[in-house]
């Protein structure tokens, strides 16, 4: 059966890095970034442009799942603010369409000065910074998927890590 990985976590924890290390690791695989799809100037969460990024989304996966090549498609994503409920909706229409596939979501985290290291080097903005880590930091300490402290791992080991998990 396909798998879609989900890798879930906050800002700059290194979703981006670890899925393209997964898919150096796995053949059959390919990987569908969620920032790709919803960069415009300006982005604003508008009811037109949740559609549009649903839709990037929804057809990057669904033409991955219906490619004969792909076993494993690596979905990064976030899902605070609004983001859930785009996950959701595309999610449930992947359901309905009929294909086979198995979710598995795993949540990425690292210690606090790791990750404003990993925000620094990925050039982002005072501003973005702190309002990442003010988001997106904790938000997922609740959530009971696997989760894996990347804090000391290199991407590989992530990666690696990942792939036991979901057993491919």
């Amino acid at each position: 059966m396909k798998k879609v990985i989900v890798l879930i976590g906050p800002n700059g924890v290194g979703k981006t890095t670890t899925a393209k290390a997964i898919i150096d690791l796995k053949s059959r695989s390919a990987m569908v970034d969620s920032d790709w799809c919803r960069i415009m100037n300006p982005f604003m969460f508008t009811d037109t442009t949740r559609q549009t990024v649903t839709e990037n989304i929804f057809c990057l996966i669904h033409n991955y799942l219906l490619n004969q090549e792909i076993d494993t498609v690596v979905f990064t994503h976030s899902w605070h603010g609004e983001r859930k409920v785009i996950y959701d909706n595309v999610m449930a229409r992947l359901r309905d369409t009929g294909i086979a596939f198995e979710e598995r979501i795993i949540v990425l985290k690292c210690s606090l000065e790791e990750n404003l290291r990993r925000l620094v080097e990925d050039r982002r903005d005072e501003e973005r910074i702190k309002r990442g880590i003010k988001n997106t930091f904790s938000f997922y300490n609740d959530y009971k998927y696997p989760c894996i402290d990347t804090t000391e791992l290199n991407p590989d080991a992530i990666a690696q890590k990942i792939l036991d998990i979901v057993e491919i």
